[in-house]
């Protein structure tokens, strides 16, 4: 098949099953491999949708300024966006990022503002809400495609990338929570045709999303200083907390022991999804990978890092042992932040 443009190859992701013996006998763990879109993310699709749906309001177009804040990801597809449809894109970034993403946007002819202190109430996130709302006041023209709260965001999401899962032989779903955007998008959709299917949100340990105090943490992708309002719990079943050690060590495992590349939310999900098949009378489930890990190869994938930042890396059995004991706060009936 011959395509227009690039926007036409985001979609139609792999899903593999992961042969290992961290999945416990009889049951099965399939992995939806996201990271296999242009820009190796699920943001990928989320941009085209946010940018879609932009263009066919008129809220964007050829004379706009699209302005986003991304901790990575979405900003790579976001600029892409910019070079096909031919719009202006500032990515608002912090100094989390890696320099190879700041250099993939450049690539794509996007602008970078740079965030280089965290704002006393949300970390670096809300100091780069505060730069957006600052770049909206001086451009006029500017657009804020605002991952965090635009409804078209899971949308987009419960009419494309749930109808690949949909259909997959399992009876839960596992996925990473930072706007809440890919999985309850994904999981509106699926409980309208698949009811009992159980949807279980992950998320890093120092997030406020599911829990009432934000603290620091290392991996990016996951997690945010608040709960956005396109995380939708009624969507959600279960929540499962896990550290940055914990995905990290995973993502370490799965690359070196079955040539998996993932990032740190990929990782974090993987060890959600396990310890869903440990503990619940679940039989198979899908961990939606949301990235690579080519961008994380001077981060946790480097040993000096780990060392700069005080990880030391969980081995096989001492995951086991994390990944049995993990628990799991019940959503159904709790729509405040948890406990």
């Amino acid at each position: 098949m011959i395509y227009n443009n690039i926007t036409e190859c985001i979609g139609n992701t792999p899903v593999l099953a992961l042969n290992d013996e961290l999945v416990p006998k009889g049951k099965s763990l399939y992995l939806k491999l996201d990271y296999f879109n242009p820009n190796f993310s699920i943001k990928d699709r989320t941009a085209l949708g946010l940018v879609k749906a932009a263009l066919a309001s008129g809220q964007l177009n050829h004379d706009s300024i699209l302005v986003e804040s991304t901790s990575g990801n979405l900003g790579k597809s976001l600029a892409m966006l910019g070079a096909v449809y031919g719009f202006r894109v500032i990515i608002v970034v912090d100094p989390k990022v890696s320099e190879s993403l700041l250099k993939w946007y450049q690539a794509y002819g996007a602008e970078i503002s740079m965030v280089t202190s965290p704002a006393a109430d949300g970390g670096f996130q809300r100091a780069r809400l505060n730069r957006v709302q600052e770049l909206l006041q001086k451009f006029p023209n500017a657009y804020w495609t605002n991952q965090y709260d635009n409804p078209q965001n899971p949308q987009y999401h419960s009419q494309t990338t749930a109808l690949e899962i949909v259909d997959l032989p399992v009876d839960s779903i596992i996925g990473a929570v930072s706007t809440g955007g890919h999985l309850c998008g994904i999981g509106k959709y699926v409980k309208e045709q698949r009811p009992d299917v159980k949807i279980v949100a992950c998320d890093v340990a120092g997030s406020a999303v599911f829990r009432e105090k934000f603290s620091p943490y290392l991996i990016n992708g996951v997690g945010l200083s608040w709960r956005s309002d396109n995380t939708d719990i009624s969507v959600l079943d279960q929540v499962c907390i896990a550290s940055d050690q914990e995905a990290i060590s995973m993502c370490r495992l799965l690359a070196r022991h079955h040539g998996i590349l993932m990032g740190g939310s990929g990782g974090l999900t993987v060890v959600a999804a396990l310890a869903w098949l440990n503990n619940s009378d679940s039989k198979s489930a899908v961990a939606i990978i949301p990235d690579t890990g080519i961008n994380y190869l001077d981060q946790f994938y480097d040993d000096n890092w780990l060392i700069e930042k005080n990880i030391t890396l969980l081995d096989r059995s001492e995951l086991q042992n994390t990944i049995q004991n993990k628990t799991f706060d019940s959503l159904k009936m709790k729509s405040n932040v948890l406990s």
